[in-house]
């Protein structure tokens, strides 16, 4: 007989892999006679917590993006038919991942075995010469082995955002952004972001990549009311690596939370600070393009968290699971600089195409450089 446990890790993988949306956002709000999630740790009655989540979780940060920079993936002729201002990524990650102290706590370490199904929908569209915006749904679902009490929580996320491009020389992009986001864990728990960032990538090889990223999460209760619970600026540095189809990632993240003091209605009410890190190795599984397996660190550091369980202590997870991507980049852009400039190397000086029928060539033109968007970066 398949137990409980059991069912819900067989349907969550079938689930993630073939990429099935989930039920609308409300549907999953339950009630729930208390909002105490870690019932075998004493925790203070308004401080609600869900351990599983980090900030790094629930805001994520680029490197998504930035894996796609130097693998854009084989699916020009795919989108090619699809409107060339469209843009999207959808990924679903199915991972395992042993934890070193689910309750982050400061003295009291407890570890456990974890599932995590983790899809990712992001659609946009380009309204002007890089200028976009989008729409962006993911949801996180962890099932614990041992302490079945932290399973209750499925987090989801709905935003929407603009994003503006900036190309500030031929191997370094700038990224402006801004999301305004609401977040679902419970029936009584209503939470709301507005997080704008910036994020700015330099290409050292073909194969190499840096980049810096900042954002600073505002958080209310209320759609595009924040922030009146808390400040959390996000600051991360990266690095990815590509060599044969192997690829090396190593993000860096520092996170300040800023609840009580000054606000009153913050959830925990504690501030807190935070090092995220995360070591990744991934690479294609075989015959299937679009899925990778990978192998993934994730050393995370408290302190000033006062105690309070839930964001203290330190924590060390080792996951292993596969990430399924798919993404198309805009090809508007480039499409329309490739037609100027493949009209201004083929008209003569009379603007007249040249005279096919006679053996003197056209007056040479100068070479072009092409510039080629971010998604379709060589690799």
């Amino acid at each position: 007989m398949i137990n409980q446990v059991q069912f819900r890790i067989l349907f969550g993988s079938a689930f993630a892999l073939l990429l099935c949306f989930p039920l609308a956002a409300r549907s999953q709000a339950v009630h729930v006679p208390e909002p105490t999630i870690l019932a075998p740790i004493e925790l203070p009655q308004a401080t609600p917590v869900l351990p599983s989540l980090y900030p790094t979780d629930i805001t994520p940060v680029n490197i998504g993006r930035e894996q796609q920079l130097l693998k854009p993936g084989r699916t020009f002729y795919l989108f090619q038919n699809l409107p060339s201002r469209l843009w999207f990524n959808v990924s679903a990650e199915t991972s395992q991942r042993y934890e070193s102290n689910v309750f982050f706590s400061r003295t009291r370490y407890v570890s456990d075995y974890v599932y995590r199904i983790l899809p990712n929908v992001t659609l946009g569209y380009e309204l002007f010469k890089k200028i976009s915006i989008y729409t962006n749904y993911f949801m996180i679902k962890d099932v614990f082995v041992g302490h079945h009490q932290l399973t209750f929580p499925t987090t989801q996320s709905l935003s929407l955002g603009f994003r503006r491009d900036f190309t500030i020389s031929p191997f370094t992009n700038l990224q402006l952004d801004f999301q305004s986001r609401e977040l679902w864990q419970t029936s009584h728990l209503h939470q709301a972001d507005l997080l704008p960032g910036l994020t700015i990538t330099r290409f050292l090889t073909p194969h190499a990549i840096v980049y810096a990223n900042a954002i600073l999460q505002m958080r209310g209760r209320y759609y595009f009311v924040a922030p009146t619970r808390e400040i959390d600026p996000f600051y991360t540095i990266g690095a990815l690596y590509t060599r044969g189809s192997w690829m090396f990632s190593a993000v860096g993240t520092l996170v300040t939370n800023f609840r009580h003091p000054p606000f009153n209605d913050a959830i925990p009410n504690q501030s807190n600070n935070s090092i995220i890190c995360d070591f990744e190795v991934s690479h294609p599984m075989p015959k299937l393009p679009y899925l990778v397996g990978f192998v993934r660190a994730e050393p995370i550091w408290n302190w000033n968290g006062n105690g309070v369980q839930g964001i203290s202590g330190m924590d060390f997870r080792l996951f292993g699971g596969v990430r399924m991507t798919l993404a198309k980049p805009t090809y508007n852009s480039s499409i329309s600089k490739l037609k100027q400039q493949l009209k201004e190397l083929n008209l003569g000086p009379a603007g007249q195409y040249p005279d096919m029928n006679t053996n003197t060539p056209p007056a040479p033109n100068p070479p072009v450089d092409i510039e080629v968007p971010a998604g379709d970066a060589p690799r």
